[in-house]
Parts: structure tokens; sequence; C-alpha cells
């Protein structure tokens, strides 16, 4: 019987599996067994044995062996970009049904900014894990490039953090709490045993945390040093993005900060720090989450539910 294209193509959608198109992708690449084996995790036999069985199928010589490995050949070649699209096709449909049992599962993955994290999330997350047990609750801090990443692939299904200028394309907002620049210390600074507001100049005499070169807090507080002419402030130059560490400076008693106030929203609530009145209204755009509504399930829009709950009582303590 001569080798036709049905022929063949009986034989490759009867007997041919994904293992052989993965065989052949990755002997063509390293262009040795042993090399390959290894990087599909199985023993040199079964790699050559998986080769042995495409070629059979094909009744044709796919690689020819030397002494220093394989070459592929011409038929090998022609195979390839085939061999590729469908292990291409099998990968991407993998992902689109794990994505749609993560959605109509239990499975939120969550990105979060560390203003996000202060204003919603450390206090949604103990209720929402109490009232959901079984739904798993993947959360990942994302700062800088991070943040802007986030929106690209399908990492995360929710992102929280304040509102975005642009919106990525299918993308949605919801706004949950307001947010702006306060002066904050610890507990024992003599100017957070002070009744009523606190003047600029006693603030000028105050020693401060620098911030990161790049962050809205930096570029609201040089404006005020300009604006004020504090052109002797005294400065601690420890620059940190991790919130736990400015709490650890201010703890001290010794320092104040311009921060966000959603920063610093879980030390305020405790007692640990104290915001001084200092009137300087510096309103900062609010905090929310980012959701794509054509790919939301339920265990992602009770996650939602949980960040409203939480935050409507913070929205009406801050509300003018």
């Amino acid at each position: 019987m001569s080798l036709t294209a049905a022929v063949l193509l009986n034989r490759l959608t009867t007997r041919a599996k994904i293992r052989h198109m993965r065989a052949l992708m990755t002997l063509c690449e390293l262009r040795g067994m042993g090399r390959a084996a290894q990087a599909l995790g199985i023993t040199q036999p079964a790699m050559s044995q998986l080769v042995a069985e495409l070629e059979k199928l094909l009744d044709t010589r796919l690689f020819l062996r030397h002494s220093k490995g394989v070459d592929p050949t011409p038929a090998a070649l022609d195979l390839l970009p085939i061999a590729s699209r469908i292990v291409a096709a099998t990968e991407e449909g993998a992902e689109r049904i794990a994505s749609h049992h993560r959605r109509e599962g239990g499975m939120v993955r969550v990105g979060s900014s560390a203003a996000a994290t202060g204003a919603l999330l450390d206090a949604a997350l103990p209720a929402f894990g109490a009232a959901h047990p079984n739904i798993f609750t993947q959360v990942q801090t994302v700062i800088g490039q991070a943040l802007d990443n986030a929106f690209s692939g399908d990492e995360f299904d929710v992102v929280c953090c304040r509102e975005r200028e642009v919106l990525p394309d299918g993308w949605a907002f919801e706004a949950l709490v307001p947010d702006e620049l306060i002066v904050v210390t610890g507990t024992s600074h003599p100017l957070a045993q002070q009744a009523g507001k606190v003047s600029i100049e006693a603030l000028s005499r105050a020693t401060w945390v620098q911030h990161t070169a790049v962050s809205l807090a930096r570029d609201q507080f040089d404006m005020l040093r300009e604006r004020h002419g504090w052109d002797e402030l005294k400065l601690v130059h420890v620059t940190s993005r991790i919130p736990v560490l400015s709490w650890s400076m201010l703890k001290t008693g010794e320092l104040l900060s311009l921060v966000p106030r959603s920063v610093v929203m879980p030390w305020l609530s405790i007692g640990l720090l104290k915001e001084l009145d200092a009137g300087l209204g510096l309103h900062l755009p609010p905090i929310g989450y980012h959701w794509r509504p054509d790919r939301t399930g339920r265990a992602v829009r009770r996650f939602f539910e949980a960040l409203a709950q939480c935050a409507a009582p913070q929205a009406e303590e801050t509300a003018p």
C-alpha cells in the first residue's frame, strides 16, 4: 500500500500523542538524546522509544544519529512547525480550561499594591478567609513595574491598587476608599502629644524620613519644602517600599513622614502610629480594585463583596 496523505493522517490522528510532538520539538532544539530526555524529565531509552514510534508512524527517518548527537532530517524540519502549533494549541486549551475552573471554582488570584494592602486587604482578608474557607486566595505584592505588568497576561483575577490614569483594555475599576497624604509619627513624638493643629513652623523643625525618588509622597514632599522654604530641613535618608520598615522607622517617636493614609492604616487603627493634624489637604486618587468583567466567576465576586464590606466604614470615616 502506498503511503498517501490520507494514510498518514489516519495514523497520526489515531496513534500519535502530544508527547511525540514534544519529543520532536525538544530533540530538534537540543540535538542530543540525553539532553532532550533530561529536558522532558524522562529517561534516554524512553526518549529513543518516542522517536522510534513517531518514525514508524510516518515511515520516515526524522533524525540522523552521529557521535556528537543527532541532526534533524528535512522531514523533521518540515514537521517541526506543525508540531509546535499542536503543542501550543494544547497548552492554550489547558490554560483556558484551568482559567475557567478557577473562575467558576474556588480560587482568587490577587495582585495588590502597598496602598491597597493597607486600606483593603488588611481588614478584608481575615473575614473573607473565615467566611469562605474553601476558596483558595493567592495574594502577591505588586510594586512599580510589577504593578504595570499585572494587567498583562492571565496572572491575576483582580488587581487592588490606586485608580490608574489610563484604564487597561478589558479592565474595569471599582473605587472603594478615598485616600490622601498625611503626616504620621510614633505615639511618643512630642508633636503627637500636642492637641489641635500642628503648625508649619513646628513641622519645619522636625526630622523627617525621606521617600523613594519615584513616588507620589516624594513629589508632594518636595513641593512642600519648596513652598515653605524648608531649605535646612533635617532628613533621614533610609528609603524603602516595604510598609513594615516605614513603621519600624517611625515607631521610635523621633521622626515624621508624609505618607498615604492607606499605607499606614493598619498601624493607625491599632494605635501604633499617630496622624498629626497638619491640614495639608493633599488628596490622592481612590483605592479600589481593577477587574475584567468577562473573566469573573463566583469566587472572585465573593471577594469583591468582602472588599466592599470592609471599605464601607473606612469610606465613611474619611469622607469630608
